[in-house]
């Protein structure tokens, strides 16, 4: 299972949308602010890639058979939904270009709390950058399992009765391999 880090990175990779319309935002006025904001949401990015990348090369692969699938990509666009979209419209300044302290820790209180729900479930995989990537998510039962259901985040479309080779991200998240 990913550790604490990764499923935080994880998190924040999911929100480089979000965190990248608010570097474009904060530009002119809060070009510090701006700035940093658009490279730890660009590093997160980086840093998510290059763990599935790692996890890709070095844990080791199962194949299985598939005996019921179904696709999970609709989570995502929930995910925009209700989470990315009211926050572009979020003003964290004033009509004088100051920070507004109480807007600042609202926010940052809100995306604690998301951040503790996203990281002790395993919403780490309803990540809008991992479909922007080409990936989908699918609910998928296996041959011979004990388990219902299992979630498997693949490129190529999966089909009942097929073979798929994945890698074990955590008890119930596979990766295509």
């Amino acid at each position: 299972m990913p550790t604490s880090p990764v499923r935080v990175f994880l998190f924040l990779s999911s929100y480089f949308p979000l965190f990248l319309i608010f570097s474009v935002l904060w530009y002119q006025k809060h070009f510090w602010l701006s700035l940093w904001v658009g490279i730890a949401s660009l590093l997160s990015l980086l840093f998510s890639i290059v763990y599935f990348v790692y996890a890709y090369k070095t844990f080791s692969d199962t194949t299985v058979k598939v005996t019921k699938v179904a696709r999970k990509d609709e989570a995502s666009m929930g995910y925009i939904a209700s989470y990315l979209i009211p926050f572009v419209t979020f003003s964290i300044d004033n009509d004088k270009g100051q920070i507004l302290i109480p807007q600042v820790l609202a926010l940052v209180v809100f995306l604690l709390v998301l951040l503790i729900v996203y990281v002790s479930s395993n919403m780490i995989y309803i990540n809008p950058m991992l479909n922007m990537l080409g990936f989908h998510l699918y609910a998928i039962e296996i041959e011979g399992s004990s388990e219902l259901e299992y979630y498997y985040l693949a490129r190529k479309r999966v089909v009942r009765g097929e073979l798929i080779t994945y890698i074990r991200l955590s008890d119930d998240i596979f990766f295509e391999h």
